[in-house]
């Protein structure tokens, strides 16, 4: 979500690990509503990432069946609306407790702008600004 404006970022592959079986993401598009989602399973059966995206690149997939695990990590590409560290990078991925979102949600900080969100369970909000002209030549 623009921390800006507090809208939906539209057209954006959001790079998800679930646990650490994955070296490489899952790239997961954003929908018509430009939400990116994922389903988690404790079933074998039911895991599948078979429908690819390729504007997200080889690891995309729209609506993935993915094994639950204890963590989830994305990066999204932009820059997160978060307090600065000594090293910030656009390239930065946040990981989230599983359990945690299921449960009560999660909203990340947002020092880019006013918007404001509220948690919702099953749900991750991150509030992000596309990266300036010397981020992006740092970069």
């Amino acid at each position: 979500m623009s921390g800006r404006t507090g809208r939906a970022v539209a057209g954006v592959c959001v790079n998800v690990w679930v646990g650490n079986e994955r070296k490489s993401a899952l790239a997961i598009p954003t929908d018509n509503d430009n939400v990116a989602s994922l389903r988690l399973t404790n079933r074998d059966a039911e895991v599948s990432a078979q429908m690819r995206w390729e504007e997200c690149g080889d690891f995309g997939a729209t609506d993935p069946v993915v094994a639950y695990a204890s963590s989830i990590g994305i990066n999204v590409g932009y820059v997160l609306c978060q307090v600065r560290r000594a090293v910030h990078t656009w390239l930065a991925t946040l990981s989230f407790d599983t359990k945690q979102v299921l449960q009560s949600g999660i909203v990340s900080a947002n020092t880019c702008g006013k918007a404001k969100a509220l948690p919702t369970p099953g749900e991750v909000v991150l509030f992000v600004r596309p990266l300036s002209w010397w981020e992006k030549l740092k970069e």
